[in-house]
């Protein structure tokens, strides 16, 4: 039996996104403590580079939807903001020590825009 191409290149960027939605969602107590100003947002930040390159990678190796393949870097881009958005939603909704913070959004739209130039600048000096 043959695994599915979409599930056999995208599973890195799929166990990714689960592994920032757990940690997002965990009580804040059970993180550990960085007194690094704003060292949360490099985290935010390197979460959505991560998963942008991820995604890139696993979608243009992929066969079975060739509709990912047109304008993926937006339809990336637009999906890493919408998750990265929908967690904040969560966290303000779903737990009682964690909150929406509009700067951690913007550190996750800041983390996939570098990753699609960085996926760019990678893919054109590739040869």
């Amino acid at each position: 039996m043959q695994a599915n191409p979409y599930l056999k290149y995208n599973w890195p960027s799929i166990l990714w996104a689960a592994f920032i939605l757990y940690l997002c969602m965990m009580p804040a107590h059970h993180l550990p403590h960085i007194a690094i100003p704003n060292f949360d947002k490099l985290v935010h930040f390197t979460f959505y580079f991560t998963l942008t390159l991820l995604m890139n990678w696993g979608w243009m190796k992929q066969g079975s939807f060739n509709w990912l393949h047109k304008r993926a870097l937006l339809k990336i881009f637009l999906f890493c903001c919408i998750y990265g958005f929908t967690i904040e939603i969560m966290q303000e909704t779903l737990t009682t020590d964690r909150h929406f913070e509009w700067l951690d959004e913007a550190a996750n739209a800041t983390g996939a825009g570098v990753g699609l130039v960085a996926w760019r600048f990678y893919r054109n000096n590739k040869n």
